[in-house]
């Protein structure tokens, strides 16, 4: 009996730790929203075991490589996310996680280990920051690199895997300046803008339809909007042998609906004061509204607009319903060992008076059911969409400007003139973050 007490607190203590999924995700999307991402970065650095559980590490290098890569900080982008890219090859390397404590407790205690649509994100902008510092062969490996862990992902997930058409454009973008700048074959750019093709399916971008054959060009990445986070879909329900029925069900919006069905009095002959409850919690993606829809860059007063090559929302909705079946066996083990657990502390405890045992067995209701808990991790720092735009251009100084533009097309807001000097044969990386 003590043992099985000791268990239960221990479960409990675990589910006190409960990921401050929520929490992060505000706080990271105020600073952001406004621009101000040294801010963002600040708060993670001085709140990081706040925000942070241990399993969390992977997000949390992920999180700071993205906000430093917004912040024009390359080299620590650079650095964080190869962190992050560690951390999963340790996680995927170990046979030996946290799941006989998820089994009994929720999803927040196993080592976050990403979705899909994140690896390729991290990889897309890891060649990114190195395309940022000019250093081609630098974008080259890490070309390679993120086709590695492509092919990994594609063996794991099978027919469902969700291949990026974003992150295998960035690799022929890559290899094709690397063919053009030491005179190399272009046989890499033409393979990898041929995945590119078939990852984006039925909608193709323009720009890759028509891919851009000159030696020099501006090439604008614009970050826009905020991405969607994941909520619980919640259900709890509570039966009484002797005729009570709770039934509860809470969305991702926090909608609560409750049913009761009564057929016998409490405390009357033959009440017991017995009670099995079983509750279970399933995340659901929830959108955020955004305000940014795309960006017009104006080279040389010539505005040319950003097409959209890549939506978290797809990435999400798509890691989601491929994983859908293991959520759901994964919870229902865990549903049916938790409440096995809690029924056999509740015949230990009964008295025999069915008011005493009923407030006991409510008791135990109410802490094995706060370990429920679904889990709402993802990135905090992703933005709605990737843009891109790329404009060739002749050797010499151009000046640029970028125009933040809304859903129906408005100017939101504009950055300040700037003038880039494009050498021959260069490609020249800027970028417009703006997650509101």
């Amino acid at each position: 009996m003590r043992i099985k007490l000791l268990f239960l607190l221990v479960a409990i203590f675990l589910a006190s730790c409960a990921s401050p999924a929520k929490l992060r995700q505000d706080g990271v999307a105020k600073s952001s929203a406004v621009g101000n991402f040294q801010g963002a970065i600040d708060n993670i650095e001085r709140n990081k075991k706040k925000l942070y559980n241990a399993g969390d590490a992977f997000l949390l290098e992920f999180d700071l490589g993205l906000l430093h890569h917004y912040n024009e900080n390359y080299r620590e982008s650079i650095r964080h996310l190869a962190r992050a890219a560690q951390i999963l090859e340790d996680l995927y390397s170990r046979s030996v996680t946290n799941e006989a404590a998820s089994l009994l407790t929720n999803d927040n205690i196993r080592p976050y280990r990403s979705y899909p649509f994140e690896i390729q994100w991290l990889y897309q902008t890891q060649i990114l920051n190195f395309l940022a510092l000019g250093d081609i062969d630098g974008a080259a490996v890490e070309a390679r690199r993120a086709q590695l862990a492509v092919q990994a992902l594609r063996e794991k997930e099978d027919k469902k895997f969700n291949e990026s058409g974003s992150l295998q454009y960035l690799r022929a973008l890559t290899f094709e300046w690397q063919a053009n700048s030491v005179r190399m074959s272009a046989d890499d750019a033409r393979i990898a803008y041929d995945f590119a093709k078939r990852s984006f399916g039925n909608y193709v971008p323009r720009q890759l339809s028509q891919i851009p054959e000159h030696e020099q060009e501006i090439v604008v990445i614009g970050y826009a909007g905020l991405s969607p986070v994941l909520r619980e879909n919640k259900f709890w329900g509570t039966y009484a042998p002797d005729g009570v029925l709770f039934l509860n069900y809470r969305d991702a919006h926090g909608r609560q609906q409750t049913l009761l069905l009564t057929a016998l009095g409490l405390g009357g002959p033959g009440f017991s004061g017995r009670t099995m409850t079983i509750q279970f919690a399933i995340p659901q993606m929830v959108e955020r509204v955004s305000q940014t829809s795309k960006f017009s860059v104006n080279v040389n007063s010539k505005p040319q607009a950003t097409e959209t090559f890549s939506s978290t929302k797809r990435g999400l909705e798509k890691d989601l319903e491929n994983g859908q079946t293991t959520t759901l066996i994964r919870t229902a083990g865990r549903v049916v060992t938790r409440t096995i657990a809690a029924n056999k502390a509740k015949d230990r405890m009964q008295t025999g008076n069915g008011l005493v045992d009923l407030l006991l067995n409510i008791g135990t209701d109410i802490g094995t059911g706060a370990l429920e808990e679904a889990d709402l991790r993802i990135g905090s720092a992703l933005p709605s969409t990737l843009q891109i735009v790329r404009i060739p251009v002749e050797p010499g100084k151009h000046s640029v400007s970028i125009d933040v533009l809304d859903h129906h097309g408005r100017k939101m807001g504009s950055s300040a003139e700037q003038f880039v000097n494009v050498k021959k044969g260069e490609k020249v990386f800027l970028f417009a973050p703006m997650l509101r």
